[in-house]
């Protein structure tokens, strides 16, 4: 298992490509819960999805 910690996953995701390409990732937005702006989040989603990336999005907010 490994930890990869950003605040803009679209901006660097591509440079992991090799560790996440068709494996299980789990995907914590908690942090743009309070932001007006998602966009950092849609495109973090996208990428993932580029990627090949099995996404399962967590809340730990609650």
């Amino acid at each position: 298992m490994k930890l990869f910690l950003c605040s803009h996953f679209s901006s660097v995701g591509s440079l992991i490509k090799e560790e996440i390409e068709n494996k299980k990732v789990a995907f914590i937005p908690t942090a743009s819960l309070r932001e007006g702006y998602t966009g950092y989040v849609g495109s973090a989603r996208k990428l993932f999805k580029k990627l090949g990336a099995i996404v399962t999005e967590i809340d730990i907010s609650t």
